[in-house]
C-alpha cells in the first residue's frame, strides 16, 4: 500500500469523523485505498452585511428602553402584551369584605391595584432616569395573525394615544431606595410597579360576579373586557430592560376564616366580637399562551453600515446579519469527479475597540441557515439538521466562529440545483449568519433556537472586497 495515501486517508477520517456521512459527488462507493488520493483546495466566499429587518420574536420576554450607540446609532424597544388568568380563577367573593355588609346586594372594591414589570437583567446605565407610559389596548392581538410576532408591529393600530393612557412611571434599572443588602439577596427580583386605576380593577371584580351568575367562563370574559397593554419608554436614553414577567395585581380585603369556614374573631385587647380581616391579591399575568409582541426600531445608521465593503457586521437585536455566498456551482464543476470529505468555513472577528461606556458583547452563538429558509426556521421553531442549518459558538481563544463540516450542505445544494446534468458554474447558495439564543433541557438536548434579542455585535473579516476561504478536503482516484 502507498503509505502516504494511507496516512492521509486515516487523518481525514480522524479529523472529520464528526459527520456521520461521506458525501459523494462523482463516486458512488469508496474504492481500495491504494487507488485513493486526498487533496485540499480552497474556494473564495463572498460575504456582505445585510439589514436584518423585522425578525420573528415569539417570546414571553418584553424589552423596554432606548439606547444610542456611537457606532450603531439609536435603538428603541417597546412591547404589547395580553394578560390572562387560570381557567379555574375565582375572586373569593364569599370571603371578600363588601363595601356595605348590610346591603342586600353585596358589592366589592379593590384596596389597591398595580401593574408590575419584573426584570432580571438590563443593558446600559443602571442609574439612568427613565419614564414609561402604559396604555390599554382597544383591539385584540389576534393569535392567528403571525405578523404580531414580528418586531415591526405597529402599536398605533392597537391603542388610543389620546384616551388609552393608564399610568406613567419614572424609574431606573437599579433602585437606590432599596438597600444594597436586599438588592443583592438571592430572593430579590427587581420590579417597576405602576398604579392601575381602581375603577377598572373594580370592574373586573364585578365582571367576575356577573360571569359567575350567568354561567360564563370568566377567563374568556376578562380577555374580551381587557385586551392588554402597550408599554413604551417616553424619556431616558441609555437603558434597556429585559422584562421577564408582567403582572396585574388586584388587592382586596377578605375575612379570615378557620378550617371550617367560620370567620375568626379578633381576640386582641380593645376588640369585642369584631371580624378578623386581611388583604390578599389576585394576579393576572403575561404567559406563553398569550401574545407578547416586541417592537424594535433603529435609525438610519444601520443602513449606512450595511454598505461597507471592507468587513461585515452582526448586530442584535433585529439589526444587522451577514450574508454568505457559497460558490456551490464552481465547486461542483471543479470537483465533479471527486468525493467531498470535509468542507470547513470559519469567520474571524476583529478585536473590539469599545467606544461606549457600556459595550455590547459578541453574540455567543451564530446560526448559519439558508436565506430562503430563515423566516420559516424561526416561525416553525425548527432545530438545526446539520444539512441546511448549523450552529457555531464564539471562541474567545481564536476570536472566531467555526463551522467545521458543512459538506452535506454543499452536496445537498448541488443535487437540488443540477440542470442538464451539471450545476451552473455561477450558482451560489445564499446563507445567512444570525445571532441566536439556544435552550437545552435537563439532559442537554437542544430544544429551542430563537433570535438573540439582547444588544450585542461582532465585526467579522470579509466583505465584498475581502473574500473568505472555504477549506475543502476531497478524495479522488489516483492515476
Amino acid at each position: 500500500m502507498k503509505m502516504n495515501y494511507f496516512w492521509a486517508f486515516l487523518l481525514a477520517i480522524v479529523l472529520f469523523s464528526c459527520d456521520d456521512t461521506t458525501d459523494t459527488l462523482g463516486l458512488s462507493m469508496m474504492p481500495d485505498t491504494d487507488n485513493i488520493a486526498l487533496g485540499a483546495q480552497t474556494f473564495d466566499v463572498t460575504t456582505e452585511t445585510m439589514l436584518a429587518g423585522p425578525v420573528y420574536a415569539k417570546t414571553s420576554m418584553g424589552y423596554l428602553g432606548k439606547y444610542t450607540d456611537p457606532q450603531f446609532g439609536s435603538f428603541e424597544a417597546d412591547f404589547l402584551t395580553q394578560l390572562t388568568c387560570t381557567d379555574q380563577f375565582e375572586f373569593p367573593v364569599k370571603r371578600m369584605v363588601p363595601v356595605d355588609p348590610s346591603a342586600s346586594e353585596k358589592t366589592f372594591e379593590a384596596t389597591s391595584a398595580s401593574i408590575n414589570f419584573y426584570y432580571t437583567s438590563y443593558f446600559g446605565d443602571s442609574l439612568n432616569t427613565c419614564k414609561l407610559s402604559v396604555y390599554e389596548l382597544n383591539k385584540d392581538l389576534v393569535k392567528q395573525n403571525q405578523s404580531n410576532y414580528y418586531t415591526n408591529i405597529d402599536p398605533t393600530q392597537y391603542y388610543d394615544s389620546a384616551n388609552g393612557l393608564i399610568a406613567k412611571k419614572a424609574y431606573s434599572a437599579v433602585d437606590l431606595s432599596i438597600s444594597e443588602s436586599i438588592r443583592n439577596g438571592s430572593t430579590f427580583f427587581p420590579v417597576v410597579s405602576v398604579n392601575f386605576p381602581l375603577a377598572k380593577a373594580n370592574q373586573f371584580i364585578k365582571l367576575f360576579q356577573t360571569s359567575k351568575a350567568e354561567g360564563k367562563n370568566f377567563k374568556d370574559e376578562f380577555a374580551k373586557a381587557f385586551k392588554g397593554i402597550y408599554v413604551k419608554c417616553d424619556h431616558g436614553d441609555g437603558t434597556v430592560l429585559s422584562i421577564d414577567q408582567v403582572h396585574l395585581n388586584i388587592s382586596f380585603k377578605v375575612y379570615a376564616v378557620d378550617s371550617l369556614g367560620n370567620v375568626i374573631k379578633r381576640t386582641q385587647t380593645g376588640y369585642t366580637n369584631v371580624d378578623s380581616t386581611y388583604i390578599t391579591t389576585a394576579t393576572f399575568g403575561s404567559t406563553k399562551e398569550v401574545i407578547q409582541a416586541n417592537r424594535f426600531t433603529n435609525d438610519q445608521t444601520l443602513e449606512e453600515l450595511a454598505l461597507i465593503k471592507d468587513y461585515t457586521l452582526i448586530k442584535s437585536p433585529a439589526g444587522l446579519f451577514t450574508k454568505v455566498n457559497l460558490p456551490v456551482g464552481e465547486m461542483a464543476n471543479k470537483l465533479k469527479n471527486d468525493t467531498l470529505n470535509s468542507v470547513k468555513l470559519s469567520f474571524n472577528a476583529y478585536n473590539k475597540s469599545e467606544v461606549s461606556k457600556f459595550g455590547m458583547s459578541a453574540p455567543k452563538t451564530l446560526l448559519l441557515v439558508r436565506a430562503k429558509d430563515m423566516n420559516k426556521f424561526f416561525e416553525d421553531n425548527l432545530l438545526i439538521d446539520n444539512i441546511t442549518s448549523f450552529l457555531a459558538n464564539y471562541s474567545s481563544a481564536s476570536n472566531q466562529y467555526t463551522f467545521s463540516n458543512i459538506t452535506r450542505l454543499i452536496t445537498t445544494s448541488m443535487n437540488e440545483n443540477k440542470s442538464a446534468g451539471s450545476v451552473p458554474a455561477d450558482f451560489k447558495e445564499e446563507m445567512v449568519l444570525v445571532p441566536v439564543t439556544v435552550t437545552y433541557d435537563s439532559s442537554n438536548n437542544l430544544i429551542s433556537i430563537r433570535h438573540d434579542l439582547k444588544p450585542g455585535y461582532i465585526k467579522l473579516k470579509g466583505g465584498k472586497d475581502n473574500k473568505l476561504k472555504l477549506e475543502v478536503i476531497y478524495s479522488s482516484l489516483s492515476k
